[in-house]
């Protein structure tokens, strides 16, 4: 049965999350577990000094970042068409409610994931959400703003231009939560790394407050089916050239997120402007006909700069997955 601990991001303030692209006027939704991590090593370098970065994150496994309401908790749902029926009603007539579902409420999804058909009421199909509790009304978990705001140069040699900045608002009911596995003697170190990050922010805008939040910890268990037939990402995942042949990717249910983006997080200020490589990963919530142990790597993708200083750029695709059960649908 694995034991997760759940990092619980509360009282958060706008939030920023970029898209690799200078489009600041949208704000990704998700935060990712590959920026979960880099984010986490790069508080350990500041408060610690020199470490081993790489060593640091092939450490931990941490969960991408997911919704939550009050004491509900939320995990995507898993890709393809899943075992859902409405009572009383023809599927013809969900069928584009269920298709909007990104998110299941954990009883439910721990009862998708053991293979079991899941049976519900019309009300509990909430937008992007499959609750649990039919009285449970939802108020948006998050509103969107878009400001408009002027960028100037500090030198002076180019007038001022106007752009337009998205900052998501979280419920103060809601917010977002991470899943952590760990050493228990690392533990503590992490938790009290998410303590400092939720401090100094994640995400764009950290310095005028964006994305700072505090932290709550609790415990949890999941029952995984004995007969399991497959495994499901919660994270960003890189296969290894050996791991490839092991997900049958044709039988597989997957989305390919492409990631790199701006070096912005850097401590060298003259390296923010450059473009880190990029690299293609599996997203949460793919399903993979294998019950074989994913390891996944870390990778650098550290841009090709003539600059003795260059650092090294380490993302993160150490896979948190769990074994499941697939049901013919």
């Amino acid at each position: 049965m694995p034991r997760y601990t759940i990092v619980k991001f509360k009282n958060m303030t706008p939030l920023h999350v970029g898209n690799g692209k200078e489009n600041y006027d949208f704000s990704a939704v998700q935060l990712h577990s590959d920026t979960i991590s880099a984010a986490l090593a790069a508080i350990k370098v500041q408060t610690s000094g020199e470490c081993d970065v790489k060593g640091f994150m092939e450490s931990f496994v941490v969960s991408s970042a997911f919704p939550y309401w009050g004491a509900s908790y939320f995990l995507p749902k898993p890709q393809g068409k899943i075992a859902v029926r409405v009572k009383g009603r023809e599927e013809h007539e969900y069928r584009k409610s269920l298709k909007k579902v990104k998110y299941v409420e954990l009883p439910l999804w721990q009862e998708l994931v053991r293979g079991e058909e899941l049976v519900v009421e019309s009300g509990q199909l909430q937008g992007e959400f499959l609750t649990g509790q039919l009285q449970m009304s939802m108020e948006p978990v998050y509103a969107s703003q878009v400001v408009q705001r002027v960028m100037v140069p500090r030198d002076g040699s180019d007038d001022a231009r106007p752009f337009f900045f998205e900052w998501k608002f979280y419920h103060p009911q809601a917010g977002l939560y991470c899943l952590l596995q760990a050493p228990k003697e690392k533990e503590a170190e992490l938790v009290r790394l998410f303590s400092l990050l939720g401090e100094a922010g994640i995400g764009t805008d950290r310095n005028v407050g964006g994305g700072r939040f505090d932290v709550e910890t609790e415990q949890l268990e999941i029952v995984c089916p004995d007969d399991a037939d497959a495994t499901m990402l919660l994270s960003l995942y890189i296969p290894t050239e050996e791991e490839l042949e092991q997900l049958h990717l044709p039988e597989s249910r997957y989305d390919l997120l492409r990631r790199g983006g701006y070096m912005a997080g850097s401590q060298e200020e003259e390296f923010r402007h450059l473009l880190k490589k990029s690299v293609y990963m599996l997203n949460a919530g793919s399903v993979f006909p294998t019950t074989a142990l994913l390891r996944g790597k870390v990778v650098d993708l550290r841009p090709e700069w003539n600059d003795a200083a260059m650092h090294p750029v380490y993302r993160s695709g150490i896979p948190m997955c769990i074994p499941i059960k697939q049901k013919e649908v």
